[in-house]
């Protein structure tokens, strides 16, 4: 096996074998949907009538969101915090590679929330969900990459879980409130909803509803899609230029 595959391979046991953390993450999203869903709310500005309907997208786009930006920007601090990463840099193991099999093994366990969340809403709330699972799948790992870049570039700012707390709150939580996850940015005042047409949350939701509710078509795939993969570029150049696997 190599270097790749047997550090991919590790990254998903410590995750599922950390009993408590494999279920919150799985679960938590779970709860927030059902929460979300059996309250009596009409949905006056999405499609369909129920509003489980229209929040199941923005749900996927706020854990997808979260993992990057809390999940894994937390994991590498604590990881610099405990020496771990000293302790990499003195094996034979390259950088690229630790990096690489951390991101994909983070985007199998997206799949995993997207379609746990998906089944959730299908069979108990019977949201709507066109079909369209290459599409999904498409924007769960553009999402995916932009927002475990972002968490590995914020852990560049941060030596303990105290300095990367303020930076993910800054990050995360105008994300989750301007983000066209629980609302439209349509309902939003002019300027904010200036800035929430800035954020890629706004586009992975608003992609993730078109997929969900409707038949694929390309003219309503690609501009989300589009808008993702510059912001993935742009990110990737960023952490590029700036992430180093040091203390």
């Amino acid at each position: 096996m190599t270097s790749f595959g047997q550090l991919f391979s590790v990254n998903l046991k410590i995750f599922y074998r950390n009993k408590s953390g494999f279920f919150w993450t799985l679960a938590m999203p779970a709860f927030i949907y059902i929460a979300l869903s059996v309250l009596p709310i009409r949905n006056s500005f999405g499609q369909g009538a129920d509003y489980s309907d229209f929040i199941l997208p923005g749900i996927i786009a706020m854990v997808i969101m979260q993992g990057g930006i809390y999940g894994l920007a937390y994991w590498m601090t604590d990881l610099k915090a405990r020496g771990v990463i000293k302790r990499l840099n003195a094996t034979p193991i390259k950088p690229w590679e630790l990096l690489l099999a951390l991101v994909a093994s983070r985007i199998l366990v997206i799949f995993g929330q997207v379609i746990v969340l998906t089944l959730l809403g299908v069979l108990v709330f019977h949201a709507k969900f066109a079909g369209n699972v290459l599409s999904v799948a498409v924007l769960a790992t553009l999402g995916g990459g932009i927002f475990l870049t972002l968490g590995l570039l914020i852990s560049s700012f941060a030596t303990s879980y105290d300095s990367a707390a303020p930076i993910t709150s800054a990050i995360g939580l105008p994300m989750t409130f301007l983000g066209n996850i629980f609302y439209p940015i349509s309902v939003l005042p002019h300027g904010l909803q200036v800035f929430a047409k800035c954020l890629p949350i706004t586009y992975l939701a608003d992609g993730m509803r078109q997929v969900y509710a409707l038949p694929f078509a390309w003219a309503t795939f690609w501009p989300d899609a589009a808008i993702l993969s510059a912001w993935l570029l742009g990110i990737l150049l960023l952490t590029a230029r700036v992430f180093k696997l040091k203390e």
